[in-house]
C-alpha cells in the first residue's frame, strides 16, 4: 500500500467517523444480561397474588431499555405501573402487578446490557392456585423471542476483525519501538489500514447496538447513555486522534518527529486496549469487575505484543533482512516476557467465567473455549519450535543456511497465523452469554415417567415431562383400539389431599390414538392421580388412572446478586493467595528465566538482583499457598445474643429459604441439592468448626461456583445474625450445651 494511498484512506475515514460521532444525538454492542434469579420463583404455584414480580439478573442494566411485563393466558397484561429498578442492586428491576386471579401467568422481560449494549429477552411461567389448591386451567403464552439487529455471526465476524486490528496496530507501535533502526516507516501502511479497519468496525458497532434496540435512532442512547457507548466513544477520538497523526507523518512526515509520533500512537494503543477490555465480560461479572477487566487487559496487551509483534516483525525483516538475525533475537526477548502474562491472565479470566467443569463442557462458550485452547496450545508449539530449536541453529550458523533460514520463515508465519486465529475464537466469545451469565437457575430436573395401564385389550400408555410442580406436558397414546376408537380423552387430576378439588380437562388429539395436554396443573408436591377418561365411538367409556409422585422443580436461582464492591475476589476456584501466589510466581521465573540477558545489559549487580528476585518470587508464591489463609468474617463478634426468641426466627427463616437446598436437618440433602452446581454444605460438619463472622460471611455474601447465593440483599443483618444463632445452636453441639 503506498503512502499517499493510506493517507486517503485515513482522511476519508477520519471525515466518517467525525461524521457518526457528530450525529450520535440523532433522535429516537461481551456479555449478556440474563436472569439469575426471580421472585415469584421460576414455575412456582402460589396459593395466593404476589403484589409485585422482582427479577434479579447477572449484569448493571442499562434503565431505559430494560423492563418486565407479566401476562394472563389470553395475552393480556397484568401488570402496572413502570418497571422498577434499585440503586442498591443495580442488577435488580420489578413490577408491581394487579390482583391476579387464579390462572397462569407469564413474565416476559428485557434487558440491554449496562456493559456491552448487548439486548437479551426471555420469559417464564408461574401460576396462582385455585382457592381450593387445584391447579388453573390455561398456559403461558408463547413469545417470539427473535430480536432485532444483525446476526450474531455477523457482529462476531466484525468483533474478530477488530481485534486483529487492534493487535496488528499495537504490534506494529511495539515494533516501531523495539527495533534499531525503527521500522516505522516500513510499518506506517498497516498501521493506516488497521485505523481504518477500526473506525470502520467501531461504527458497525455502534450502529448494530442501536438497531437492536429497534431502529438508528437509538443511537445517541447508545453511545450517551450505556457505559459500552461511553468506551465506544473514547475508542472513536482515539482513532480520530491516530488518523490525523498517520496522515499529517504520511504527507508531511517533517511535521511530526518520529519518537512524537510513537508516543502519539502508543496512547492511541492503550486507549483502544482499554477500551476493548472495559466492555468485556470481565467487566461485566458485578463483584470484583475492577480485576475481571485488569486480567482482560493483560491477556489482550500480552497477545498483542506477541502475536501483533511477530506479524510486524514478519514484515520489518522482509524489508531489512540484513537486520534479521538481531530483530528476532530482540523481539524473541519481548515474546518470552509476554507469553507467561498471557497465560497467567488468561487463567484467570477463565477461572472467573467458568465457575464449574459443567459450563466449560455444556455451553457454546465452553466449546468456544475449547477450540481456542486447542489452537493456543498449537500455538505455543510452534514457538517452542522457534525459540528453542531453530533461532538458535540459526543464530549459530550466522544466517549461512538457506534452508534453516525458510524454514524458520515458513515456522514464524504459521506462529503468526495461528495466533490471529486465537484472536478471531476470542472474539466468537464475546459475542457468547458466558458459563458465568448462563442460566442453570431455569434449568429443572427432569423426572419424566411412562405410566402404562390396561384395560382389557385397550391399553393406554400416559408420558408426563418433566413430571414437577408447575408446567408439564402430558402424552397419552392408546392402542387396542382399532374396533371402538378412541374419539377424545380427558385428564381429570385428584391430588393425595382431598381438601384440594379434582381438575378435568380436555386434551388436543396429536395424532393417531395419541393425544396431548399442556399446563401447570400439578400445583402442589406429593402424590397425585391422574385418570384418563376415554371417550369411545360406541359403548361404555373407560377410566384408566395412574399414580405418581411430584416434586418441586430447580424453581429459584441458586445464585443471587452480587453484593460485593469492585474490588472484591471475582472466582471461586482459588483466593486471594491462590491468585498473589501465581503472579508472584510468574512475575519470579521471568526474573529467573531471563537473568543472563539482564546480567550482559547491567552487569553483575544487574544479574545478582535477577537471581534474588526470582528466588524471591518463589517463597512468596510458596508462602502464600502454605502459609497464610484468612477466611471471610473470620475476625467479625456475633452482636445479637443466642436467645430462644433469635434461634427461633432464625428457624422460620431456614424453614423458608435454606431447607430446600441444606434440608430439614441440615444434612446438605434438600429437594433442590441434586439441581446444584455442587452438593449444599452439610451444617453437622461445617458448623462446628466455624466461627460466627465466617458464617455470617457466607450467608451474607454466598460463595461463588457452589450454588450458595448471597443473602444480603434479601435479608437484614439482625435475620442473618438469627440465622447464625440457629445454626449454632441446632448443629453444634458443643456450643449448645
Amino acid at each position: 500500500m503506498s503512502r499517499r494511498i493510506a493517507a486517503s484512506l485515513l482522511v476519508l475515514a477520519t471525515l466518517i467517523a467525525a461524521v457518526i460521532a457528530s450525529n450520535a444525538g440523532w433522535d429516537s454492542a461481551s456479555a449478556h444480561a440474563l436472569l439469575a434469579r426471580a421472585d415469584p420463583p421460576i414455575n412456582a404455584a402460589l396459593r395466593e397474588s404476589p403484589t409485585r414480580i422482582t427479577l434479579f439478573m447477572t449484569e448493571q442494566l442499562q434503565r431505559s431499555h430494560s423492563s418486565v411485563q407479566v401476562l394472563d393466558s389470553s395475552g393480556q397484561r397484568r401488570d402496572i405501573g413502570e418497571t422498577e429498578f434499585s440503586d442498591e442492586v443495580p442488577t435488580q428491576m420489578n413490577v408491581r402487578v394487579l390482583k391476579l386471579d387464579p390462572g397462569v401467568y407469564t413474565v416476559v422481560w428485557e434487558t440491554l446490557s449496562e456493559v456491552d449494549g448487548h439486548t437479551w429477552t426471555g420469559s417464564y411461567v408461574f401460576s396462582v392456585l385455585n382457592p381450593d389448591g387445584s391447579a388453573p386451567a390455561g398456559s403461558g403464552v408463547e413469545i417470539d423471542f427473535s430480536r432485532p439487529g444483525p446476526p450474531v455471526a455477523a457482529d462476531a465476524v466484525v468483533k474478530a476483525i477488530g481485534l486483529v486490528a487492534l493487535v496488528l496496530f499495537v504490534g506494529a507501535v511495539f515494533i516501531s519501538v523495539l527495533l534499531r533502526p525503527s521500522p516505522i516507516a516500513t510499518l506506517l501502511p498497516l498501521m493506516a489500514a488497521s485505523v481504518v479497519v477500526a473506525i470502520v468496525a467501531t461504527g458497525y458497532e455502534s450502529i448494530a447496538a442501536a438497531l437492536r434496540l429497534g431502529d438508528i435512532g437509538f443511537l445517541g442512547d447508545v453511545l450517551f447513555d450505556t457505559r459500552n457507548g461511553l468506551w465506544l466513544q473514547q475508542r472513536w477520538y482515539a482513532l480520530i486522534v491516530a488518523a490525523i497523526a498517520l496522515s499529517v507523518f504520511l504527507i508531511r512526515p517533517a511535521l511530526i518527529r518520529e519518537r512524537q509520533m510513537l508516543t502519539i500512537l502508543g496512547l492511541v494503543g492503550i486507549v483502544w486496549l482499554a477500551s476493548s477490555s472495559a466492555i468485556s465480560h470481565g467487566a461485566a461479572i458485578g463483584s470484583g469487575w475492577i480485576w475481571g477487566t485488569l486480567f482482560d487487559a493483560l491477556h489482550l496487551s500480552a497477545a498483542a505484543l506477541w502475536i501483533g509483534g511477530l506479524v510486524n516483525l514478519i514484515i520489518a525483516i522482509r524489508a531489512n533482512p540484513q537486520n534479521r538475525i538481531a530483530a528476532v533475537r530482540r523481539f524473541s526477548v519481548a515474546a518470552a516476557l509476554s507469553a507467561p502474562v498471557l497465560l497467567a491472565a488468561g487463567l484467570l479470566s477463565a477461572l472467573i467465567q467458568i465457575p464449574n467443569f459443567n459450563g466449560l463442557v455444556d455451553t457454546d462458550w465452553g466449546a468456544a473455549f475449547l477450540v481456542k485452547l486447542v489452537i493456543l496450545i498449537a500455538l505455543f508449539v510452534a514457538a517452542a519450535g522457534n525459540a528453542f530449536l531453530l533461532r538458535p541453529r540459526d543464530e549459530a550458523a550466522d544466517g549461512a543456511d538457506l534452508q534453516l533460514v525458510k524454514r524458520f520463515g515458513r515456522l514464524m508465519r504459521i506462529e503468526a497465523a495461528l495466533g490471529l486465529a486465537v484472536i478471531g475464537a476470542s472474539a466468537v466469545l464475546t459475542q457468547l452469554p458466558s458459563p458465568l451469565s448462563a442460566q442453570p437457575e431455569v434449568e429443572q430436573k427432569d423426572n419424566t415417567v411412562v405410566e402404562t395401564v390396561a384395560r382389557g385389550e385397550v391399553i393406554a400408555s400416559l408420558e408426563i415431562s418433566p413430571n414437577l410442580v408447575g408446567f408439564n406436558t402430558w402424552t397419552a397414546t392408546i392402542s387396542g383400539t382399532q374396533d371402538n376408537p378412541v374419539e377424545a380423552l380427558l385428564l381429570r387430576f385428584r391430588y393425595a389431599d382431598r381438601s384440594v378439588g379434582p381438575v378435568t380437562v380436555a386434551t388436543t388429539e396429536i395424532g393417531e390414538d395419541q393425544f396431548q395436554l399442556e399446563g401447570a396443573y400439578f400445583g402442589l408436591p406429593g402424590s397425585w392421580t391422574v385418570e384418563m377418561e376415554l371417550r369411545r365411538v360406541s359403548g361404555d367409556d373407560l377410566v384408566a388412572a395412574v399414580q405418581v409422585d411430584v416434586e418441586s422443580g430447580f424453581q429459584a436461582s441458586p445464585f443471587a446478586a452480587d453484593s460485593g464492591g469492585a474490588l472484591s475476589l471475582p472466582l471461586s476456584q482459588m483466593d486471594w493467595n491462590g491468585i498473589g501466589a501465581l503472579w508472584a510466581f510468574v512475575i519470579g521465573g521471568l526474573a529467573w528465566l531471563n537473568r543472563p540477558r539482564i546480567r550482559r545489559t547491567w552487569g553483575p549487580r544487574g544479574g545478582d538482583a535477577a537471581l534474588v528476585s526470582g528466588l524471591l518470587g518463589l517463597i512468596v508464591a510458596l508462602v502464600l499457598l502454605t502459609g497464610l489463609h484468612v477466611e471471610p468474617g473470620r475476625t467479625l463478634a456475633n452482636p445479637v445474643e443466642l436467645t430462644a426468641e433469635s434461634v427461633s426466627n432464625g428457624a422460620a427463616l431456614f424453614a423458608a429459604n435454606c431447607a430446600s437446598c441444606h434440608g430439614d436437618t441440615g444434612a446438605g440433602d434438600g429437594p433442590l441439592a441434586d439441581s446444584l452446581p455442587a452438593p449444599p454444605a452439610n451444617f453437622t460438619v461445617h458448623v462446628p468448626f466455624h466461627p460466627d463472622g465466617v458464617l455470617y460471611a457466607w450467608i451474607s455474601d454466598g460463595i461463588r461456583g457452589t450454588g450458595m447465593p448471597a443473602w444480603s440483599p434479601q435479608l437484614s443483618d439482625q435475620e442473618r445474625w438469627d440465622l447464625v444463632n440457629f445454626l449454632r445452636a441446632n448443629f453444634d453441639l458443643a456450643a449448645a450445651q
